[in-house]
């Protein structure tokens, strides 16, 4: 029966594939593209996970492909199937077929109905891969699949600025918990010495064994791992992204940030809870965060003005709730739970149109003014008090730019002087040194070759921060983004001996998306003029150069199409467990220059097309 697993991974790619060969007039075909493959999802999976109950209930699992594989570590794609799976299986399923019905009729007609379905049955095949994941890595394939079509489909209306820079900010907040799946990998390999599945996590006895003397790493591991869900489902200190997330279509914001990717968090949650499970300090943890979010949350939907940012915080109380029900070992409690809300903030997502309108005629028809009680001063004080910070979302968003993404931007700032021309001249002479320093052994013998790593590492980090506050230079952006991998490469190489093939297999991708990218970028800039001071929408006339660069940009970030996303994986595995620093640096590269690459391609495909036979709305606020 585990042979089967592989086929609900196929039919949605399948139906990825076909969609990408119709035409835009054919709205029938496109819409069957992706309505095929959740209708037979959903019915495949009732009577598979039927059958699995009756005549199994033990977890399936099951190795499907080893992408790489050595000595010290082995990369492969994991499926694992139990009831964790078979919920989210049939909710997403379910859900998915509904809104792409949903969606046929909202979107009849509309200038982007192809690349609406497009991005929507890739979001499908992303959220497949997750819920089938054994293992981290097969689960990051898919959370990545995840992150990308959320961007696309926020900035959906790409010729608004709203949109686009709505997109661009809860790309940004997603980053976050590509880092604390990266750092909980890393910490997973050394803890138990190998690509640890889920289905291992399920026999306490193995996770205990490894657990033991090594409190300190497992605690951590469970941070990253909590940080992570936070992000994902939207929790304290990271709720205010979802309400603007709710700026792409209506059918793929109840979908998508209704109820099924917002449970994502969740997800991660219960399928690690048999490792965190055995630490009372992490389930606490869980418990105060979920209790916070969830008075806090509610607390800001009663003042929201908009029914989307109603029920936003009414999921993100929910979900807090579920936290606190997971860490408590009511897993199956949580289940029910989470179906439960998905389906009910799907289908209020869907009819807030009318309920506003509903809303509109009984405000206007049955009117009555509301009788305040008497309260007493200090009771007053803290009403108005609680009032002010519901209303300004408790200052959520101002403290992570002012604690998170400033002090980038602000390090970038002082690096002003570092001009491309600067970079590529001190990589040429700092690569020459590392060859001849290689070749000849000479830093085996110095004293200080353990510090080489991390300046290299911090040189890259260097180069990116430039990259992410440049204002004017596309190009010079792109060329100190792709010499920021060679410094990364270089900090590993010198972190430890292993073969090289596994540095070219990583530097191939960034060649081939960086070369490609800059083409892309060059023929642009033969017909439209651009910089990254402001977004100027030239995906709406060069839509194949804007496809094209996308390609490009997610290629150089490491997403999983090309070997730069194994290379990653594989430079991860020569950093040592007591190398924090050099870890966190590199990881800290990883992120930022993923943020400052999407940067690129939305300041310049994205957002109004000032042209002066192009109409144009103001600014939004």
């Amino acid at each position: 029966m585990e042979n089967l697993l592989p086929i609900f991974l196929i039919v949605p790619f399948v139906g990825f594939l076909i969609s990408l060969a119709f035409p835009q007039k054919n709205e029938r075909a496109i819409f069957l593209s992706m309505a095929i493959p959740a209708g037979f999802t959903m019915i495949f999976g009732l009577g598979f996970t039927i059958y699995w109950f009756l005549n199994y209930s033990e977890p399936l699992n099951i190795k499907e492909i080893t992408l790489y594989g050595s000595e010290h570590y082995s990369f492969f794609i994991d499926l694992f199937f139990d009831e964790v799976t078979a919920t989210y299986l049939m909710m997403s399923s379910i859900l998915t077929f509904m809104i792409a019905h949903f969606s046929r009729g909202y979107m009849h007609r509309d200038s982007g109905y192809k690349r609406y379905f497009n991005t929507m049955i890739l979001y499908f095949f992303g959220v497949q891969i997750i819920i089938f994941s054994g293992n981290f890595e097969t689960l990051f394939i898919g959370w990545e699949f995840l992150g990308l079509s959320s961007f696309l489909l926020i900035a959906y209306y790409r010729e608004r600025y709203l949109p686009v820079r709505n997109a661009f900010k809860v790309f940004s907040v997603y980053r976050l918990a590509d880092i604390g799946i990266l750092l909980a990998m890393w910490l997973m390999h050394h803890l138990f010495h190998s690509n640890v599945t889920f289905y291992q996590f399920k026999d306490s006895s193995f996770v205990l064994e490894h657990i033991e003397g090594h409190h300190l790493t497992a605690i951590i591991i469970s941070i990253f791992i909590i940080l992570a869900a936070s992000v994902k489902s939207a929790q304290f200190p990271f709720s205010s992204w979802l309400p603007r997330a709710m700026e792409g279509p209506t059918p793929s914001s109840s979908i998508f940030y209704g109820s099924i990717a917002v449970h994502i968090g969740v997800y991660l949650l219960l399928r690690t809870y048999p490792f965190w499970s055995h630490l009372m300090i992490v389930k606490i943890g869980v418990i105060v965060l979920g209790i916070v979010s969830g008075g806090i949350a509610s607390a800001i939907a009663k003042v929201q003005f908009s029914i989307k940012a109603q029920i936003a915080y009414s999921s993100i109380a929910q979900i807090g709730i579920m936290m606190i029900e997971i860490a408590l070992g009511f897993e199956t409690l949580a289940l029910i739970h989470l179906m439960g809300n998905a389906f009910l903030r799907s289908y209020q997502l869907l009819i807030s149109p009318s309920i506003v309108t509903y809303m509109l005629r009984d405000q206007l028809f049955n009117f009555k003014p509301k009788n305040d009680k008497d309260y007493s001063p200090w009771q007053n004080k803290i009403r108005n008090t609680m009032y002010v910070l519901a209303l300004k979302e408790f200052y959520m968003d101002n403290y992570i730019y002012k604690y998170l993404w400033f002090p980038f931007k602000r390090w970038g700032g002082k690096l002003a002087f570092l001009s491309t021309k600067m970079g590529i001249g001190i990589s040429i002479v700092g690569f020459s040194i590392a060859v001849y320093l290689l070749e000849t052994g000479t830093y085996e013998k110095s004293e200080y070759k353990i510090y080489l790593p991390i300046i290299f590492a911090l040189v890259g980090l260097a180069f990116v921060l430039r990259a992410f506050t440049i204002r004017k230079h596309p190009f010079g952006a792109w060329i100190l983004l792709i010499l920021n991998h060679f410094w990364v490469a270089l900090a590993v190489s010198f972190n430890e001996h292993f073969n090289n093939w596994e540095i070219f297999f990583y530097l191939s991708g960034i060649v081939e998306a960086g070369f490609a990218g800059y083409i892309f970028l060059y023929l642009l800039a033969k017909k439209e003029y651009f910089k990254l001071d402001n977004y100027y929408g030239h995906a709406i006339e060069h839509k194949f150069l804007a496809f094209a660069f996308l390609l490009c940009a997610i290629s150089l970030m490491g997403f999983p199409i090309t070997t730069t996303f194994l290379g990653e994986d594989l430079l991860y595995s020569h950093i040592h467990i007591d190398q924090h620093w050099l870890m966190g640096v590199i990881s800290l590269n990883f992120v930022l220059a993923g943020i400052a690459i999407m940067r690129i391609y939305a300041r310049v495909f994205m957002g109004p097309n000032h042209k002066w036979y192009r109409p144009e709305a103001r600014r939004s606020a």
